[in-house]
């Protein structure tokens, strides 16, 4: 990776939001599946729990995307966690070696649109944990998993823009944000 430039939370979110704040799954997914009055509630709240807002951020151009994201940590959030059973230590490629998620993920037809038509400038958000040394997604994670399917199926992905990471580090007495996060999870009310 290369560092491109620093930048703030503030810049960070704005685009998360450009890339998910109006798509009716998400909106839908804030407001109806987890009980947000909008987007921003929903997703700033799992940005606080992390302490997103207090870290500093750099931007990195990522160089060989279909090495380096399918390497990333799977975030910590419920829907994607309970999909293997080394909670909050799993690649996206490790992902993709228990045979049910092969199995569905190599079907699923955001999936598929994600490889045939990937976006010509795209950013992931992520944390680098200081305890291990790994990069742990906390956006991206259908980008990431198409990666990871390409990578593993020989598949042609068209990355002709600028794929960069907007990366904070996680401090080693920081890592149960994570199983926090997790165990929360980020429904408005949980039960």
């Amino acid at each position: 990776m290369k560092l491109v430039k620093t930048t703030n939370w503030d810049e960070v979110f704005e685009g998360w939001a450009s890339r998910e704040e109006r798509d009716p799954g998400w909106m839908e997914c804030a407001t109806k599946i987890k009980g947000w009055p909008d987007w921003r509630s929903w997703r700033g709240f799992s940005a606080t729990m992390l302490g997103l807002q207090k870290k500093i951020w750099k931007v990195f151009e990522i160089e060989n995307p279909l090495e380096e994201i399918p390497n990333m940590l799977v975030g910590p959030y419920t829907g994607w966690q309970k999909r293997h059973p080394n909670t909050n230590l799993f690649t996206f490629s490790e992902l993709l070696e228990v045979p049910e998620e092969y199995e569905a993920w190599s079907k699923n037809p955001k999936i598929l649109d994600i490889i045939a038509h990937f976006p010509s400038e795209t950013q992931f958000i992520a944390l680098l944990r200081e305890d291990i040394n790994k990069i742990v997604c906390i956006e991206g994670h259908h980008r990431a998993v198409a990666l990871a399917l390409a990578k593993k199926d020989g598949l042609k992905v068209n990355i002709d823009g600028a794929s960069t990471l907007a990366l904070a580090n996680l401090e080693k007495d920081e890592t149960t944000l994570l199983e926090k996060a997790l165990k929360r999870g980020s429904t408005k009310d949980p039960v």
